[in-house]
């Protein structure tokens, strides 16, 4: 065709564009491109648009005729004496994106008209509102905990267990010092151990001189110093320091093996990130066979390898014999100067950093796993900021995994996804409360995510490898003890999600919450497992009287784990019959490995931790406005204060091994508010108040300034506590 032909097929000569338009045509001719400059066209004028029908009848669709759409008969099949038959308009995309929009802003509606009442509600109804175990929880069977064990961990969160509330939820305003009371009256109170020193009673009795220095710091000092620290330092010390360049390819096998035993036996227990065949059998394998090259299993093994420097001092300081050594005292290995830095594990862990940088967008199992290793060493260290920094990626990771993919949580990958999850949420809850830091919105999926069943590597099909070792206590152990601090976590956000408020008439706290919350606690503690069970440390036990092995290292009948035979699930048989455990000879107030020792340690100190917390709101009360106690009040800020103090974590073999003391930081932030708390209790002009003052508080006081004077040389927001905190007790 022609350029002629094609101009007239189109309707018209081609127009010339105007030079006053730089070349482009007028808007009316792009707009209207049938019409001449003067109104008159060039061709047959456009006859506008008929009526197009939404919904044609069949009779009209059948002769391709317009229907006019009248009801119940068109005209055409009026005029024809026809029956007119419509049928169902389909609804288009633009249709269901409107219903879509209109439900989705009458649940906002409905969500924002029920705000002022929902808090309340809940309160009121915690028992009827919170599912029971039996309602979707109940999980299967699997090598390390069975079902009837799980069953019997789920009975020990409580009658009222679910994971809902577990994190910190996304009410991120919640923790903020609220001055103005809502519609209620009620004024919320912040969960921070650090926002006692803005509570108004508190700063009616705290020194002039510590409220003005404090002002000068800034309600956000302590994030900001911990952001401002100069990072880590990026030089590699080689080991040995003549190796050169390659020196990972040359470390000893044996050096390798131990400090990743070391790893197993002290941190993997508590923080259950690995699995420690799978690690055994694959990630070990892969990341020397690369020569350490840039790989996430690489990364993953020098991770490992950094915490086992620490986990080596750990069992160095409490003399306790390194895993697959002979003997019952610590006996130094010929690679031991490999653990000696400034930072220990510092170099394993610079050479993960440095290979990190080219896999940070992966959101796989591995680089969640690689993230919570590296934020467990931030924590030993402590540096908060770059925990949390690490926490909040392995949280992308887990919303990556997790979200827009069907997971089998009956199965080991899914499993691990579990373990990982509810690591992740965990650690993310402290210091999301503590600091009052932006969480991750990991929360949301707690109804879809299960506690982990702990589904062994094994049960793949795989055998492990000459690597895998074996533990001093039975994995299943530790596993209970993590399940039952998923369990207190859930309990201690409803905790702060429920009594944390005031009221100037007096009305807040709530004496029923209060006494429901109580009975949780105490439900959980007495439900434990048998293996894991201590006597209530207000009666001045802090040993645990249910010891899980005797002196010889012999492993719990596994029975001990099972419900009672009157218990709502019967046992299951043992597949292995285990020797029962037999009273210890040596001292029973020395645990039998570091493991143990963090284990009963974080479980006693967590249920003390929740007293201390219930307690707490009365003590805001107390200071605000003592004239309004009651008698119940008064045993409750007497019930906080007693749980205030010696904490496990402190005591015992504590006192010498510092290097594998969990979440330091954490406890150094809870020490700080409980410091100011006694202070002003001590100093209130209510003697009534003074008196619920318990015996020896004072030389607690000193404790916790002692862990705190430990930890103020590797942290300055620490330092800078310290620092104020001398100011109340100069002669200390």
């Amino acid at each position: 065709m022609s350029k002629r032909s094609l101009e007239e097929f189109r309707g018209g000569a081609q127009r010339s564009p105007d030079p006053d338009n730089n070349g482009i045509l007028p808007i009316h001719d792009l707009l209207s491109p049938g019409e001449e400059e003067h109104g008159q066209s060039s061709g047959p004028t456009k006859k506008p648009r008929n009526f197009i029908a939404t919904v044609a009848c069949e009779t009209c669709r059948l002769k391709k005729t317009r229907c006019d759409e009248s009801r119940p008969r068109c005209g055409l099949c009026k005029s024809l004496g026809l029956e007119c038959v419509y049928n169902e308009r389909k609804s288009s995309k633009r249709d269901q994106s409107l219903t879509m929009i209109m439900s989705t802003l009458h649940r906002l509606e409905t969500k924002l008209e029920n705000i002022p009442t929902s808090i309340l509600g809940d309160l009121q109804s915690l028992r009827s509102q919170i599912r029971t175990p039996a309602d979707g929880l109940h999980t299967q069977a699997s090598p390390a905990v069975n079902d009837s064990n799980q069953t019997s961990m789920l009975a020990a969160m409580g009658d009222n267990f679910t994971p809902a509330a577990a994190g910190d939820g996304d009410d991120f305003e919640f923790e903020e010092n609220q001055t103005q009371p809502d519609s209620a009256g009620r004024i919320s109170i912040s969960f921070s151990q650090h926002g006692v020193i803005l509570w108004p009673g508190a700063r009616q009795i705290l020194p002039k001189q510590l409220l003005a220095a404090y002002e000068l710091l800034g309600k956000n000092y302590v994030i900001e110093l911990e952001s401002a620290r100069p990072p880590l330092p990026m030089f590699t010390s080689h080991y040995p320091l003549q190796a050169g360049e390659h020196w990972l390819e040359e470390l000893p096998l044996a050096m390798i093996r131990g400090l990743a035993d070391a790893f197993f036996s002290v941190f993997n227990p508590s923080t259950p990130i690995m699995d420690k065949g799978f690690f055994f059998s694959f990630t070990l394998g892969s990341a020397i066979e690369s020569g350490f090259g840039y790989n996430l299993e690489s990364c993953l093994v020098l991770n490992v390898l950094a915490l086992g420097c620490l986990a080596v001092l750990a069992s160095q300081e409490g003399n306790y014999p390194l895993p697959g050594t002979l003997g019952h005292q610590f006996e130094p290995p010929e690679w031991m100067n490999v653990v000696y830095e400034e930072q220990p594990g510092l170099r394993f862990f610079n050479e993960a950093r440095r290979r990190i940088g080219f896999l940070m967008c992966d959101n796989d199992i591995q680089s969640c796993q690689f993230y919570l290793l590296s934020s467990v060493y931030y924590s030993q260290i402590p540096r908060p900021m770059d925990a949390w920094a690490m926490i909040h990626r392995a949280a992308t990771c887990c919303l990556s995994m997790l979200t827009n993919h069907n997971v089998n949580f009956d199965g080991w990958e899914g499993d691990m996804k579990s373990r990982v999850y509810w690591n992740c949420l965990m650690n993310e809850t402290i210091l999301v409360q503590e600091l009052h830091l932006p969480s991750s919105g990991l929360s949301r999926l707690e109804e879809q995510v299960p506690i982990p069943k702990f589904i062994g590597f094994e049960t793949t099909g795989y055998a492990a490898t000459r690597y895998n070792s074996s533990s001093v206590v039975d994995d299943s152990y530790f596993q209970y003890h993590f399940l039952a601090q998923v369990a207190h976590r859930i309990i201690l956000t409803r905790i702060r999600h429920s009594l944390y408020f005031y009221s100037d008439s007096g009305s807040f706290p709530l004496p029923a919450v209060n006494t429901e919350l109580n009975h949780q606690l105490e439900q959980w503690r007495t439900n434990l497992p048998t293996a894991i069970q201590f006597t209530n440390p207000g009666t001045n036990s802090h040993t645990n009287t249910n010891t899980p092995y005797s002196s010889n290292n012999t492993p719990i009948d596994h029975s001990s784990l099972h419900p009672s035979p009157g218990s709502a699930a019967s046992p299951i048989p043992n597949q292995t019959q285990l020797s029962s455990p037999r009273p210890r000879t040596t001292d029973p107030t020395r645990p039998l490995s570091p493991a143990v020792a963090v284990t009963d340690a974080m479980l006693k100190g967590r249920y003390m931790i929740a007293r201390f917390h219930i307690g707490r709101p009365y003590l805001y009360k107390a200071l605000r406005t003592p004239a309004l106690l009651t008698d119940e009040d008064f045993e409750q800020v007497k019930s906080g204060l007693l749980n205030a103090m010696d904490w496990p974590i402190t005591q015992g073999i504590f006192r010498k091994m510092k290097s594998c003391i969990p979440i330091r930081f954490a406890f150094c932030s809870q020490f700080f508010g409980q410091i100011l708390l006694f202070y002003c209790i001590a100093h209130s002009p209510s003697p009534r108040l003074r008196e619920t003052l318990p015996g020896g508080w004072e030389r607690w006081v000193r404790v916790m300034l002692g862990f705190l004077e430990d930890c103020a040389v590797h942290s300055p927001a620490v330092a800078q506590d310290l620092e104020l905190l001398r100011s109340l007790w100069p002669e200390h």
